[in-house]
């Protein structure tokens, strides 16, 4: 599937995406912002903003923040809840937008950055970045553990075409290596900072089963195979006294601009 009709699916899901999506643990964003060095009136960019999720975490410090997403609602959904804030959201993919000349402080990106294609997303960020500017990419990584429930949400995440990206520790690991790699061998940024926080999200049936409407391959499914998921969906919480316990481990990777 493309990237464009992977963001028109994210995008039809807009309603379920900002309801249901985890968000991410203060103590990342506080790193981020740490790290960086950004306080009252620096200029960040978010790459993959959808309705913004990530961004609410940064309001209230005095950032200008101007976001960009392909899906035409999220941006939506995130301008009406920033109306009153000094921070914009614009339709469009990072890789084609004309920024103006404008630069940045942080360029940050949120669960979205795999989306970007490779080498023009670095080599982009290094133009629009300020001397000493950094980038903070961050994703959280839904983790498998060996029990009985997780075995069994595996099970029906695979009868229904796939409900997330679920991975296990050590594929965790080696996705972290590869971010590292990748950032690195752009030979446009320092070898990257990286924090990690593990952290858990407890769901309803009602409420994990909003979350599986967020996956594009999910989204995919007929009605019928729908209806019976969600029924295997209440079967597993039932099982596990009403909930269903997501552990997350939430990844940043935080790179210097390189000196030109």
């Amino acid at each position: 599937m493309n990237l464009l009709k992977e963001s028109e699916m994210f995008n039809q899901a807009a309603e379920y995406y900002d309801k249901y999506r985890p968000g991410y643990p203060e103590e990342i964003i506080d790193s981020l912002i740490s790290v960086t060095g950004i306080s009252n009136g620096s200029d960040l960019l978010e790459i993959g903003c959808g309705s913004g999720k990530a961004t609410a975490q940064f309001a209230g410090n005095g950032f200008t923040i101007l976001g960009i997403d392909p899906g035409e609602d999220l941006v939506r959904i995130g301008n009406e809840r920033f109306k009153n804030e000094n921070i914009n959201f614009v339709q469009g993919r990072f890789e084609e937008h004309d920024f103006v000349q404008k630069k940045f402080d942080v360029i940050y990106a949120a669960q979205s950055f795999h989306w970007v294609p490779q080498p023009i997303g670095y080599k982009k960020c290094a133009e629009i970045l300020k001397d000493n500017g950094y980038i903070a990419l961050f994703w959280n990584m839904y983790v498998l553990y060996d029990n009985d429930l997780d075995k069994e949400l595996l099970e029906i995440s695979k009868r229904y075409g796939g409900i997330a990206d679920f991975v296990t520790e050590s594929e965790c690991e080696n996705r972290i290596a590869a971010i590292v790699s990748q950032i690195v061998n752009s030979e446009l940024f320092e070898k990257p900072t990286v924090i990690r926080k593990l952290w858990k999200q407890n769901y309803t049936a009602d409420e994990f089963y909003g979350f599986a409407l967020t996956g594009n391959r999910f989204m995919q499914n007929s009605d019928e195979d729908k209806k019976r998921a969600f029924n295997d969906i209440v079967a597993l919480a039932e099982k596990n006294g009403g909930i269903i316990e997501r552990p997350y481990l939430c990844v940043l990777y935080i790179a210097k601009k390189k000196a030109v």
